[in-house]
Parts: structure tokens; C-alpha cells; sequence
């Protein structure tokens, strides 16, 4: 049986690069995935749910790693597609754990691929007249990127989603304009997608919790047949 590997403080040396494992915080464990440091804290994203970890990484937590592949089958998610081996990987999907476990990542993205709407460059880009409608290009992963930052406005606010979207397209306006963030939103065509936003939360976490849970007993199966072979 492999040695497991210790718990570490959870400081900018346990790594900033894609790393799985178990962060310990005073309000309990979490199976996440630490993603990068910035200014003292770290970000680490819940491999149950998807959600933003913001923790002080001045060693008042702690750290204890896993492998990748590990975690996402203890997780009940895919394992992360990598580009290259050994130290040289890197993860062909940013996003791999928000897309499999948080609703309201992908309710945000759904919601600006589906409507069109301007989000982080874009926004700023439809607000100069430039914007060509579309989430290629210069504008590729725009959806994404967007709606990452704002569950971590959540994680730091507590804001509801709509509250929080709204929030984040005020901060991206105000690089370019100053004008409100709701006037922004209503002149952007916002103003119905934030309103079907807890909806389209709630169905897409039906959706994610029966994909997680067909996985879960297709793994269990699997276990009697390995033991044969």
C-alpha cells in the first residue's frame, strides 16, 4: 500500500499549479483543487460543488495532496485532460472542475453563449462599438473566464449570483464607461438573463448531480469485474 503523503501549511510552496488534494480551513476539509496565490491567499475550487476557496495561505490551513485522478474519481468527476507528461503538464481545461461540478458556472456560461451577451473583454469591447457578437477569436473563453471570477466574488461577498454577475459587469464597465452597472446590464441585454438565472441554476444542479451519481455506480460495478481479471 502507498505511503500517504503528509499534510503540508498551506502556503504558496504546496504549488500553484492545478495541484488536487485535501484543504484543511477552520470550517472544516474540503476536496479541492488549488489553483493559484495572489497577495497572501490562495484559490483553491471545491471538487464537491465548484465553489471558490479564498484562504489566507499564511500556514493557518493545511494542505495534504492527492494525485489528479484520485481526487476526481473520490469527487465523482472525469479526470482532468492534461497536455504533455510528467512536469510538463498542463491541463488542456482550465475550467475542468467548475464545468462538472458547479452549476452556476455553467449557468453563466450558458446564459451568455446562449443570449449573446458581452461579459469581461467583450463587455468592454461592446461598450467601444467593437465587439463582433460572438465568444471567438480575441473573445474565446470569454464566457468562462467571466463567470470563474464571479464565484469568487461570491466566495468573497456572499452575494447571490445575479447580485454577484451584476456586480462583476459594473467592475468590468467601469474600465470603460461610468455609467451604472444595471444601466450597463439593461442596455447590454442582461436584464432577462439574470432573471432566469436561479432557475437555470437549480436544473442544471439536477444535472450535475445525476451525472455524478451515474458515475459513482458505473465506478461501484466496475469493481467486481476488476477483482476477476
Amino acid at each position: 500500500m502507498s505511503k500517504q503523503p503528509r499534510a503540508l501549511l498551506y502556503t504558496w510552496r504546496v504549488g500553484v499549479d492545478n495541484a488536487f488534494g485535501y484543504l484543511t480551513r477552520s470550517d472544516g476539509t474540503h476536496l479541492a483543487e488549488s489553483r493559484r496565490f495572489l497577495s497572501g491567499s490562495g484559490l483553491a475550487v471545491s471538487l464537491t460543488d465548484g465553489a471558490a476557496l479564498l484562504t489566507v495561505a499564511d500556514g493557518s490551513s493545511t494542505w495534504q495532496p492527492l494525485a489528479p485522478d484520485r481526487a476526481c474519481e473520490l469527487a465523482g468527476i472525469p479526470k482532468p485532460a492534461v497536455d504533455g507528461v510528467a512536469e510538463t503538464a498542463r491541463r488542456v481545461d482550465p475550467f475542468h472542475v467548475e464545468r462538472h461540478t458547479s452549476s452556476t458556472f455553467l449557468a453563466i456560461v450558458a446564459t451568455c453563449e446562449e443570449l449573446r451577451l458581452p461579459c469581461a473583454h467583450a463587455l468592454r469591447a461592446w461598450l467601444a462599438g467593437i465587439w463582433d457578437g460572438t465568444f471567438d477569436g480575441a473573445y474565446l473563453e470569454q464566457p468562462e473566464t467571466f463567470a470563474a471570477t464571479v464565484l469568487e466574488r461570491i466566495a468573497a461577498s456572499g452575494q447571490p449570483p445575479a447580485d454577484a454577475v451584476l456586480s462583476q459587469l459594473g467592475t468590468d464597465a467601469a474600465l470603460a464607461c461610468d455609467r451604472p452597472a444595471e444601466r450597463v446590464a439593461q442596455e447590454a441585454g442582461w436584464t432577462d438573463g439574470l432573471a432566469a438565472l436561479p432557475e437555470r441554476i437549480t436544473t442544471l444542479a439536477d444535472a450535475i448531480a445525476r451525472a455524478r451519481s451515474t458515475r459513482r455506480a458505473l465506478a461501484s460495478a466496475d469493481q467486481p469485474q476488476l477483482s476477476l481479471l
